[in-house]
């Protein structure tokens, strides 16, 4: 999408809060140098050609921005987020980008557009026990413990009960 839109005036950028997935491979950052060092391989191994920020150690823009390892945000020039999504999905962000892309031509049409609140809550497909499994088996249990708990801030104690349950039995004793 990124080189799709290129002459669009648009940028897209990847922003690596920290290693979603602590590993021995990639295992949590200690020093800046091995958080930039991680964030270089993986452009290189995932072929991204984008630019790459990379957030400091304390994860200062990871905790602005809601914790969860895989979210989306739109800003306008202004620096406005105009997007927010919990999940990173290409249907709905192209959506969006389509949205204004179609606002910035009204505008240089001279047309007046107004804004409005907008809430939508669409839905994928979602395995979470697997995905905590995977989780777990790559990262370990701390990994596994952020997410529940940025999944339980965000869409409630309800909404994660099953998961929660099943991690409460699977988990290793400390």
């Amino acid at each position: 999408m990124a080189e799709e839109l290129a002459g669009e005036n648009c940028a897209f950028v990847f922003v690596y809060t920290r290693e979603a997935h602590p590993s021995e491979r990639f295992p949590g950052h200690e020093s800046l140098e091995t958080k930039l060092d991680h964030a270089r391989t993986m452009a290189r191994e995932l072929g991204f050609r984008r630019p790459i920020l990379v957030d400091d150690l304390e994860g200062t823009t990871h905790h602005a921005f809601g914790r969860l390892p895989n979210m989306t945000y739109i800003l306008n020039a202004s620096g406005n987020v105009v997007y927010r999504a919990a999940w990173t999905d290409p249907r709905t962000i192209r959506g969006a980008v389509d949205q204004l892309l179609h606002e910035r031509g009204e505008r240089r049409a001279r047309r007046r557009v107004t804004p409005y609140y907008l809430e939508w809550l669409p839905q994928r497909s979602n395995d979470d026990v697997r995905f905590v499994r995977d989780l777990f088996e790559l990262g370990g249990s701390r990994p596994v413990e952020e997410y529940i708990e940025a999944m339980e801030q965000l869409e409630g104690l309800v909404a994660t009960k099953a998961i929660r349950a099943w991690w409460d039995d699977k988990k290793p004793l400390s």
